[in-house]
Parts: structure tokens; sequence; C-alpha cells
């Protein structure tokens, strides 16, 4: 290695970039949780009709199984913000979500 590799400006820059680094993949990854965790449909506001529906059918804001999602599900009709609509509930849904109703789309 030569001396210029191993300068005190060399160091230090590299000693800031790498925190900088580390905050930027940090905040990247806490986004995505934050858009994977969202929840599209608030239980607590529904009537009973509609938390009854969503009790039947199991609803789930998070699908087990990343293949069968409401986002893939013919009857989703998808918004902007990841959440959307569900023809079988007349209601709020999460692209993410699942419940035994899934049926693809065609």
């Amino acid at each position: 290695m030569t001396k210029q590799n191993l300068s005190r400006r060399n160091l230090l820059r590299r000693g800031v970039e790498l925190p900088l680094g580390g905050l930027l993949l940090a905040a990247a990854g806490s986004v995505a949780a934050q858009a994977a965790d969202k929840v599209c449909a608030d239980v607590k506001s529904m009537d009973s009709g509609q938390k009854s529906i969503r009790e039947a059918l199991n609803y789930v804001e998070k699908s087990p199984d990343a293949t069968k999602t409401c986002g893939s599900c013919g009857f989703f009709m998808a918004a902007a913000d990841g959440c959307g609509t569900c023809m079988i509930f007349t209601g709020p849904a999460n692209a993410q979500g699942h419940c035994e109703s899934w049926s693809a789309k065609s």
C-alpha cells in the first residue's frame, strides 16, 4: 500500500462513508418493512357484518403464501398505496393480505 491510501484524510472519509452507508441501508429496510406491515383494514371502525365476513373467510393482512395474495386475486381492485378494495368484503384489503375466497386473476 502506498502512503496516499493510508492518509488521514482517506481514513476519515472512509470512517464517515461506512456509517452513512449503513444508515441508508437501514432506512431503506425500514421503509420496506413499513410497507409490508401496513394495515389497510381497521376492524375497529367496521360494522359487525364487515367484521363477520372477514372472520368467516379468515382474512389476514399478510398472506402466509406469497403466491396467494390479495394483489393477485381476481376479487381485488388495487389502489396506489398498497391497499385496495375487495369485492367480497366490499371494503379495504391489503394487497399483501389473503382470505379463503382467494381466486387467481384470469
